[in-house]
């Protein structure tokens, strides 16, 4: 092992994005009974909620202003490049090709694709390890949409290749959004299989584990009794090669006034939720398909709508996930768009003067633009279940019993609340309650037979108006709130409530340098992470988790049972691995040196009692690298050299807004100079007790000059690796490690 000299950088601090607080109220008319059992569960998919996205958005990937508020939306999964524009889009160019977009010119999409490549030419493309950089920012998952309109199958297997050389994990490969919508390329389902076969068996070559899906027609219109003709066509091919199934979901416009448009999206949430998955969808595919719905919203878009990015549209989101998540077969599902009705809407659209410099060929960066950010008010809603949903590890048996009706058109009335809970993986439940009504309701919860006791923590959005909705004029006329309430709780008129019934101390012990990762090695810089009753029992909210002032300190046992203290960790005036997530809930500590392998355990104690505890595994490697914005995402807290005749320059690798949370970014690194070879020097955590490390840039190899302890400060790990010229005009990069055959988080550097 090669031992390394010392290094200081400096890193932005984060600022945690917080909603508004306030309290429901309004006379209680009606009572209701919520009953949970939670002995009689159905398996919940990981990360099952997530967002459809947009390339030809004017955001940047990386705009940190859309970037840190879409965290309060807790997604599972984002797609890329998004819906239609996919199917002229370039993954290899980030652009979509004037040529593709031509032999759209006959179609209804046609004026509205050429727009839309002006826009992405405008902000300079909109390249996949950009995308998969917001997904790593926001902890998301990705989901790809192939192009097999107009792109080839060979194309789309260098994508597969070249996101598993990057590091990149793709839920699943979607092979061509809507063809059903297009019979000038896809004369009926049979065909479109057809033609869809080559594109999956490159992917296929390319990464033999990916998930393919095909594509279903919107099941709205069809029944069992009247299935789509394109789905009947699908399933009459007799070698069903795919994966999975995908279908989006958008109900029929509506006509009237906003009680007939509640009225019909009240029946599609019984008949067309996961009643459609167990009835037609069952009837059309064989037994154990798995299902995608990567777009869904209230209603069509064909129109202006009276419901999509409403209160009553965030209701009709959240529990369209809830029903749909009550199915194993259904994988992920996904509202549309997180640019739009469903997320973070712009008060200054400023499209078309990113279209106008695009046709100009004047690409600008679209960070330098005043977009007004704010949350629609269907996201908020949308936020609020996913922040359940998407760390539950099952649902349970929920009954409620009591409350008002709703009418849904054909059906009659259905009860006006809908309830779901779930356990996450540390035993903690929630529960999450719909209103679809003007009445507020007084609702008691009993778990297992009992009153769940108070207080509980309380989330909500609600609004007497269903219509109301977040605009330019008012971007916070709705918000969510939260409180504390006894049991029975007041659910409010057209509301989503989160209502937390169970808080055991949830601690998690990570990596401080990549937060996804749960194996710790000896000698590595960790923190421990709380929340629930578990901060309450311990500080403040202000004060970060653990300090000796307070007589607390840290134990690890290894599986030999043998234990030993850990020093907890705290940020210097120059940079220190503990700085990242030393925040109020978490606090960084280092582990004991010589640690056994296997299951451990960490104790929290005070005083010599053992207030909280935590389980984790001990790997002799558990490579993380660190990123300037101090979340294991986007650029990389790294240091570049170039060695000349002259001597050593430091070039910069990013750059950080003046106090601003998470706004790091790359700075471009010259690699095309004649004047010597560029080092660059990344910083991480359990890298130094591996035996071998290599390194991959660009999803190539580049040779590891040395590694090991950096020798400053206690914990933080080094590794030189040389940047070859012949990368140079790369642009962003993706950079990550094998330590002992153990991948690490990705980072980016941006090459020129």
């Amino acid at each position: 092992m090669v031992r390394i000299g010392g290094s200081s950088l400096f890193l932005a601090l984060l600022v945690p994005v917080l909603f508004a607080l306030g309290t429901a109220s309004g006379q209680v008319t009606a009572f209701a009974t919520i009953d949970i059992d939670t002995s009689i569960t159905i398996p919940v998919n990981p990360n099952f909620s997530g967002f459809n996205t947009r390339d030809d958005s004017p955001v940047e990937y990386w705009d940190y202003r859309f970037n840190t508020m879409a965290v309060a939306l807790n997604a599972g999964w984002l797609r890329y490049p998004g819906g239609t524009n996919s199917d002229v889009f370039d993954w290899q160019s980030g652009q979509a090709v004037s040529s593709w977009v031509a032999e759209f010119a006959n179609t209804n999409q046609g004026p509205g694709l050429a727009n839309n490549e002006e826009i992405i030419a405008g902000k300079g493309g909109a390249r996949f390890i950009d995308a998969a950089n917001r997904a790593n920012f926001l902890g998301a998952g990705l989901i790809v949409c192939v192009n097999g309109f107009t792109d080839t199958p060979a194309s789309a297997g260098a994508f597969a290749a070249w996101a598993k050389a990057n590091g990149i994990r793709v839920a699943v490969w979607e092979l061509s959004n809507e063809p059903y919508l297009f019979p000038t390329f896809f004369a009926n389902g049979a065909d479109y299989i057809a033609q869809m076969k080559p594109y999956r068996d490159a992917i296929k070559a390319a990464d033999p584990g990916a998930m393919v899906s095909i594509f279903f027609a919107d099941p709205s219109h069809s029944t069992i009794a009247h299935p789509s003709a394109w789905d009947t066509s699908v399933v009459s091919v007799a070698d069903k090669w795919w994966d999975a199934v995908t279908y989006h979901q958008y109900p029929a416009e509506s006509t009237g006034d906003i009680d007939q448009w509640m009225a019909d999206e009240n029946a599609a949430l019984v008949n067309k939720t996961n009643l459609n998955v167990t009835g037609y969808l069952a009837s059309l595919n064989p037994p154990g398909t798995r299902y995608v719905v990567s777009e869904f919203e209230p209603s069509s878009n064909t129109s202006p709508s009276m419901t999509d990015g409403t209160v009553y549209g965030g209701v009709y989101c959240a529990e369209y996930i809830m029903r749909m998540s009550t199915e194993p077969a259904v994988l992920y599902v996904g509202a549309n768009q997180i640019d739009n009705d469903s997320g973070i809407q712009r008060a200054n659209d400023d499209a078309q003067k990113v279209a106008a410099d695009g046709s100009a060929g004047t690409p600008i960066d679209t960070l330098s633009l005043d977009f007004g950010f704010y949350y629609d008010a269907q996201a908020e809603s949308i936020g609020i279940v996913n922040g359940v949903v998407n760390h539950a590890v099952t649902s349970n048996q929920t009954t409620v019993t009591g409350g008002d009706t709703v009418a849904a058109t054909s059906i009659g009335q259905i009860p006006a609340l809908y309830a779901l809970a779930y356990t996450n993986a540390v035993g903690g439940v929630s529960v999450i309650i719909t209103n679809k009504s003007a009445t507020t309701h007084q609702v008691t919860i009993r778990m297992n037979g009992s009153m769940a006791p108070g207080p509980l923590p309380l989330q909500f959005v609600t609004s007497a108006d269903p219509s109301a909705a977040d605009s330019p004029t008012t971007p916070a006329a709705v918000t969510p709130q939260t409180a504390m309430s006894g049991n029975p709780i007041t659910v409010g008129p057209y509301s989503v409530v989160r209502a937390d019934l169970t808080s055991p101390p949830i601690v998690a012990v990570v990596s401080s340098a990549n937060p996804r990762s749960t194996a710790l090695a000896p000698s590595q810089t960790a923190t421990v992470r709380a929340s629930g009753l578990a901060i309450r029992e311990l500080v403040a909210p202000e004060r970060m988790l653990l300090s000796p002032l307070d007589g607390a300190n840290i134990e690890v046992t290894d599986s030999a049972g043998k234990s030993r203290k850990a020093a907890i960790q705290y940020p210097t005036q120059s940079w220190h691995p503990a700085a990242c997530f030393q925040y109020p809930n978490a606090t960084g500590f280092l582990m004991p040196a010589g640690l056994a392998p296997g299951a451990a355990t960490l104790k929290v104690k005070r005083g010599g009692t053992t207030i909280l505890t935590a389980a984790f595994n001990v790997e002799a490697v558990s490579p993380g690298l660190y990123s300037a914005n101090c979340n294991g995402a986007g650029v990389a807290a790294a240091v570049a050299e170039r060695k000349g005749p002259t001597g050593t320059d430091r070039l910069p690798v990013f750059e950080c807004g003046d106090r601003v949370a998470e706004s790091c970014l790359s700075t471009p690194i010259d690699l095309g100079t004649s004047s010597g070879p560029v080092t660059l020097s990344l910083f991480g955590t359990g890298i130094r007790g591996a035996s071998s490390v290599q390194a991959f840039v660009a999803g190539q190899s580049v040779p590891v000059l040395a590694f090991g302890a950096e020798g400053e400060y206690e914990g933080l790990d080094r590794v030189d690796i040389s940047l070859p010229s012949s990368l140079a005009g790369s642009g962003e990069v993706s950079v990550y490690l094998e330590a002992n055959d153990e991948v690490s988080n990705m980072v980016t550097v941006n090459l020129k």
